[in-house]
């Protein structure tokens, strides 16, 4: 590999957008989020400043590392063609090809993959929360929906928000007793 300016140029793009997209991922557990968000009362302003900070940083890390492989991918069609002319390789289109939909094939199993698990985990940790504090599920309308929604729990037109909160409960094994009696925390 020869050392040029646009790989040069490419490979430190790719070093600023990992560096931007490892500073946009927050620092906060999932246990410690959902407790500030369902037992405390939160700086909305400050999280919501933050969360935006976030969003600019990811934007700007991807677009340094699409830039950065841009370049490199387009110093490897030239050497294809390079190689095409001098006899070496014939088909240089049908090896992008083929690589960008492997790699797409590779990304929707790996988001499909992640959506599963990041979804299962957060039920996991609503559960936990509710079991150890005693958190009156069926009190946070949102809430109760979006597990419903996230476990794909069916809702009838005839539902309650309380009767859909026991499918939820049942489904998340919470035990009836482990609704409490409290009044939602802030």
């Amino acid at each position: 590999m020869r050392a040029d300016p646009i790989r040069v140029i490419a490979f430190c793009s790719c070093i600023l957008g990992v560096f931007f997209l490892a500073k946009s991922i927050s620092i906060k557990t999932p246990k410690y989020m959902l407790h500030e968000l369902l037992a405390f009362k939160v700086n909305k302003s400050r999280f919501f400043r933050k969360y935006i900070n976030q969003k600019f940083d990811a934007i700007i890390g991807f677009l340094f590392l699409f830039l950065g492989f841009a370049l490199l991918i387009y110093l490897e069609i030239e050497g294809l063609r390079e190689q095409e002319e001098t006899g070496r390789l014939t088909n240089w289109g049908a090896v992008i090809g083929g690589t960008a939909f492997i790699t797409l094939a590779i990304a929707v199993l790996l988001n499909k993959t992640t959506r599963y698990f990041s979804a299962k985990i957060f039920v996991e940790h609503v559960a936990f929360m509710v079991r150890r504090h005693g958190y009156p599920l069926e009190s946070d309308e949102s809430l109760v929906l979006e597990l419903g929604r996230v476990m794909r729990i069916p809702r009838d037109e005839e539902d309650t928000i309380e009767s859909y909160g026991e499918k939820v409960r049942a489904r998340m094994q919470l035990d009836p007793s482990d609704a409490g009696n409290r009044r939602r925390p802030y």
